[in-house]
């Protein structure tokens, strides 16, 4: 509710009459999420001061003053007091008036400073819009407005004032002289280094640190883990500084934590909301109720006569065999991690809980019985829990469940929803590999690689030497057609001594895929190889084609576990979250607020840190939540900074990314004529620093040609990629008319500087000099893509393929069973049961991919703006705000593109088996979130796949 409080607002308590030699700007201020300003602010606790932009005090070097205005509580204020006290109404945004007297020379307000002289209480200062009463050269309609979004502390606690600038935006070089000053002090404040002693949530501090904080060697050598960064052995991205004391004990180089795991400290302004903070708390919760309670008592459909389907299932493991009813455990094992509940489709279709549909159980194993009250906790999963999760979360989920809390849904993974047994074919494992939720590993094979390949073949393959030589034939002609293709995870290889054991099985493998002609185009496998080191005494190193349907399945199994962990530690992980943190960190320290790059990256920055940060404490720590469910163990973090060794910056843009893995061929825009939107052919030159500037590898009239044309990721990214470079070129143009406008913008310099030199400090490759316009636009629209597009793409299709665990086992506890062993039917379901991972880790795992795959509400996504943070709309900056509606409606265009495209079932890869439309490049600029229902303010039920609702502006889940 937004209420408007008289206000004073002069220099007294009371009114005095105006000095006629001075001028009067007025407007107003809006206060966010403080009840206590709306309740306490009274006299002299709040003091504002505003400074000109032009006319600059030369004792001071800063803009002229004016005089101090304090915010005054008035008479309608009190009128309000009782209903705020008795809390009938929510004061959300509260609106001040503000006065202020300046001097005739003052000109133009270019910044202002707050003062809170309160001793306890802060506020949180959403925006000021001033403007001048009667003044005769400046136009009472004309706003000067400024976006503060931030909270304001007690002057007691921090020692200095708030400085805010107005939303005009200029380059270091272009600054007016009553700002030059100002700007300089308030980057130096954010780099200045923080107190000694643990820092308090309002210190706004941004340094670096290595990952130091993720074991606790204190608890023991089994909670031990390497510091990541400023190593050969173990390089890494830095993260965010947070001033924890190191631990007193055991090794003095790791950083102890805070007490409680919501309560590390993230400087005020990049803290996500007490609202949606709440919000993921609530979604955690929800998970862990919806998938962990032990299975209902009732009746199981398993226990009355064996079904169809089932021998059908039977038939991918045991050929030509029936599955007897003392059989149907192992399936069961698979599957019985949930409960019971009829379910919409997740693809916003009708329900399928109609009773004339044939019994379908894997309806039934999902949720919970709709009229049974949910059971508490096993203690068993309970005591696991309490090691993983924060107490406060687990307490909840406690609570929740003594309440016998009724009908929780979700809705089917996607891998399921549609066809059962999709998962199985070879197409649809091939598919994933281009649009599922790990869709940037694999690469084109060359021939010189597939001959050292053939080579290890060779020795580890144990079948018929017919198939091995057809096999080489066939890749061979694969790779004259650019069609052969390999995903990769050998490297696991240096790993296995140590991963292997307690209750872990897992090989390096790599596998060879070929795709059909033109058009249909779908990829499968031909070829494994599972390789294991070379002093292991288990199991045994293979080479596989798909002759035998059991081996062959459990392979895939294998490859899909390998997979799964490479794309949560390194795809997810490492190449969006860990890498983009130092850009932010050195965006606050080296890019003012008045800079327009900074304002351009903002939106794009939003709770990064704050997430990153939960991550390290729940997710990724020793003993956490990763570790627990993959493979990789203990040896997670260890593994993706070996595999940080390979990253390259300039390999993240996407056309770069797809050349180097040679699912994508240069061509001339000039010579092809095509566009993603429906705008195309746009001409970029247009910019002034194009012109007579010498060729660079960012040459703007180049364009990718992919070497599969139904490659969901790439054909849709590609799209979206060449939206955010057109909008960062048209931005850019307002501000920079040349190259040494660029060379000359010492803040970008620094910028960009510090994040090679302290943020990515340990790779020293991938890197480029910011000395033209077309390499700040690319390196610009590459990290904008990070963010955004490349995020979207690896982390909301996680529920949809991950939900269903034995389609992404996050781990394998058997290797592949001996050949005498594989028709013998009863070791087989004993097998399979062993193989996957425990009820336990299922469950977990599928109600944490439930969690990471949500949006939240208060999410801003691709071509929206924040209503705190709009585009500014004064003198000739006007038209950034016509560039972004143009960028927006790009977005538009590339949506219904998609759609398009998504309707083609001649496209195999969008839809594949499983019938799972491509959607995680949605940019979804219009759709709002569902409406609130009335109880306890929760959203309604969803109607669409959560995998439909776009891309958000940045990394925030």
């Amino acid at each position: 509710m937004v209420e408007t409080m008289g206000c004073c607002g002069l220099l007294q308590a009371r009114c005095h009459r105006h000095d006629p030699q001075k001028y009067i700007i007025q407007g107003e201020i809006e206060i966010d999420r403080s009840p206590w300003f709306s309740l306490c602010a009274s006299g002299s606790s709040v003091v504002f001061r505003l400074y000109s932009r032009d006319s600059m005090d030369p004792t001071t070097r800063k803009g002229i003053e004016s005089e101090n205005t304090f915010v005054m509580k008035g008479k309608e204020l009190e009128r309000k007091k009782h209903e705020v006290l008795s809390m009938k109404v929510p004061m959300k945004v509260i609106k001040f008036k503000l006065k202020f007297e300046v001097t005739r020379d003052f000109g133009i307000p270019g910044a202002f400073v707050v003062e809170n002289r309160d001793k306890k209480h802060e506020f949180f200062l959403k925006s000021i819009t001033l403007h001048y009463i009667n003044h005769p050269n400046i136009l009472e309609e004309r706003k000067f407005h400024y976006c503060c979004g931030s909270w304001v502390y007690p002057i007691t606690k921090t020692g200095f004032k708030r400085i805010f600038f107005s939303d005009q935006l200029y380059l270091p070089t272009k600054t007016p002289q009553g700002l030059v000053e100002l700007r300089k002090k308030e980057l130096q404040k954010l780099q200045a280094p923080g107190p000694k002693g643990e820092w308090n949530p309002w210190d706004r501090i941004y340094d670096y640190d290595v990952y130091n904080n993720l074991g606790d060697p204190e608890k023991g050598r089994l909670y031990d883990r390497p510091v990541l960064g400023d190593s050969t052995n173990f390089p890494y991205p830095r993260r965010l500084k947070t001033g924890y004391l190191n631990c007193q004990h055991v090794d003095h180089s790791r950083e102890s934590g805070p007490a409680r795991c919501f309560q590390f400290y993230v400087p005020p302004d990049e803290r996500m909301s007490d609202e949606k903070l709440q919000e993921l708390k609530n979604n955690f919760v929800e998970a862990l109720i919806r998938f962990l309670p032990p299975e209902p008592t009732l009746p199981h459909l398993w226990d009355g006569e064996c079904p169809d389907f089932v021998t059908k299932v039977a038939h991918f493991f045991v050929p030509k065999a029936a599955i007897s009813k003392k059989d149907v455990r192992f399936i069961r094992s698979i599957i019985d991690f949930c409960r019971k509940l009829k379910l919409p489709s997740s693809h916003g279709g009708p329900s399928r809980s109609d009773p004339s549909e044939e019994q379908d159980i894997f309806e039934d194993i999902i949720g919970f019985f709709p009229d049974k009250e949910v059971e508490e906790l096993d203690d068993s999963d309970k005591q696991r829990l309490e090691k993983l999760v924060p107490k406060e979360i687990l307490d909840q989920v406690v609570a929740t469940l003594a309440l016998k809390r009724q009908h929780v849904s979700a809705q089917l993974p996607s891998i399921i929803a549609e066809e059962k047994f999709a998962s199985f074919a070879d197409t649809e494992f091939g598919r994933q590999m281009l649009a599922g939720t790990n869709p940037v590993r694999i690469r084109r094979l060359k021939k010189e690689e597939f001959s050292l390949l053939m080579e290890s073949f060779q020795k580890k393959y144990q079948g018929n030497r017919n198939d091995l030589k057809a096999l080489e034939v066939d890749v061979e002609e694969a790779i004259k057609a650019s069609s052969a293709f390999i995903l990769d995870h050998h490297y696991l290889e240096q790993f296995l001594k140590m991963i292997n054991g307690k209750g872990v099985c897992a090989y390096a493998t790599r596998t060879i895929l070929i795709a059909d002609e033109r058009p249909y185009e779908t990829i499968k496998p031909v070829a494994i190889e599972l390789s294991l080191s070379e002093d292991s005494d288990d199991g045994c190193s293979m080479f596989l084609v798909p002759e035998n349907d059991l081996i062959w399945e459990f392979a895939k199994f294998h490859v899909a576990s390998n997979d799964a962990a490479y794309h949560q530690l390194v795809s997810h992980w490492l190449h969006t979250h860990a890498v983009v943190e130092p850009f932010i960190i050195a965006t606050r320290r080296q890019l003012s607020v008045m800079h327009p790059i900074h304002r351009l990256l903002d939106p794009h920055f939003k709770d990064t840190l704050h997430i990153n940060a939960l991550a390290r404490a729940v997710f990724l720590n020793a003993g956490g939540i990763l570790e627990t469910l993959l493979f990789t163990g203990e040896y997670s973090m260890e593994l993706s900074s070996h595999l940080y060794k390979e990253w390259r910056f300039d390999k993240q843009a996407l056309p770069e990314d797809l050349l180097e893995r040679g699912m994508a061929k240069r061509r001339v825009r000039d010579e092809v004529v095509s566009g993603p939107m429906e705008q195309v052919g746009r001409d970029k030159s247009s910019n002034k620093a194009a012109t007579g500037a010498e060729q660079t590898m960012f040459e703007v009239d180049a364009e990718v040609e992919l070497v599969l044309e139904d490659y969901p990721y790439a054909k849709d990214g590609i799209e979206i990629w060449t939206a955010i470079e057109t909008w960062v070129t048209e931005y850019c143009n307002v501000f920079y008319h040349n190259d040494n406008d660029v060379k000359e913008d010492e803040e970008i310099q620094e910028w960009w500087n510090e994040i090679k030199t302290r943020g990515h400090k340990d790779r020293n490759e991938g890197w480029y000099d910011i000395n033209t316009f077309e390499s700040l636009v690319k390196a610009l629209t590459t990290l904008i893509w990070i963010t955004s597009g490349l995020h979207a793409a690896v982390n909301f299709g996680q529920y949809g393929y991950g939900g269903w665990p034995p389609n992404r086992p996050m781990l394998l506890r058997k290797f592949l069973p001996k050949e005498e062993e594989v028709y013998e039917e009863v070791n087989i379901m004993k097998f399979v049961e062993e193989m996957l991972p425990d009820k336990f880790q299922m469950k977990l795992a599928i109600a944490v991919m439930d969690l990471l795959s949500r949006h939240t509400s208060e999410e801003v996504y691709l071509g929206q703006t924040s209503p705190q943070k709009e585009w500014p709309l004064i003198e000739d900056q006007s038209i950034i705000q016509k560039k972004f509606k143009e960028f927006r409606e790009n977005l538009e265009a590339i949506e219904r593109n998609i759609k398009e495209r998504n309707k083609e079932y001649i496209l195999m890869n969008r839809w594949g088996h499983a019938k799972i439309p491509y959607k995680l490049l949605y940019p979804d600029t219009s759709k709002p979130m569902p409406p609130i229902s009335k109880e306890k303010g929760k959203h309604q039920p969803e109607k669409m796949d959560i995998n439909e609702r776009g891309i958000p502006n940045s990394i925030s889940i």
